[in-house]
Order: C-alpha cells, then sequence, then structure tokens
C-alpha cells in the first residue's frame, strides 16, 4: 500500500480574504461600465455582469469580455 501525500497549499491572503474580504483592483476596463478586477492578495478574478454585480471570471465570460472590448473600441472609432 502506498502512502500518498496530499499537499495543501495555505495561503495568508487567502485567509485574510475569508475573514475580511478581498481588495480588489481594477485590471481591464472593458467597457465603460463592465470591468475586469484581480484581489491583490489571493489572486482571484472577477467581472461585472449584466446586472453590475461581480462574479467569477470564467474562461468564457474572458471571451465575452474580449469581443466586447473589440466592439466598444470599434464603436467609438468608427466616428
Amino acid at each position: 500500500m502506498e502512502n500518498k501525500s496530499i499537499k495543501t497549499t495555505f495561503s495568508l491572503g487567502k485567509l485574510y480574504c475569508s475573514v475580511f474580504g478581498h481588495r480588489y483592483r481594477v485590471t481591464k476596463k472593458v467597457t465603460s461600465h463592465i470591468n475586469e478586477y484581480q484581489c491583490m492578495l489571493c489572486n482571484c478574478e472577477v467581472t461585472t455582469d449584466d446586472k453590475g454585480k461581480l462574479t467569477q471570471l470564467t474562461p468564457q465570460l474572458k471571451d465575452i469580455n474580449e469581443t466586447l472590448t473589440s466592439f466598444h473600441k470599434k464603436k467609438n472609432h468608427a466616428f
């Protein structure tokens, strides 16, 4: 019988965030009202959803935000 060890990662940033909340900073402005944020302590990423609330940034939402950025740039530079 092999003895497999489970590696756990302890992070003071994650502990701080679970107790006091995240400290987000804007990492990307998608449009004037949609941004991407990253926590300065635990590096979790969130974005603004269609209702203005923060939601976990998934690969699908990243693609959507990139598309929105492209459309927003084309719209603003068309004039």
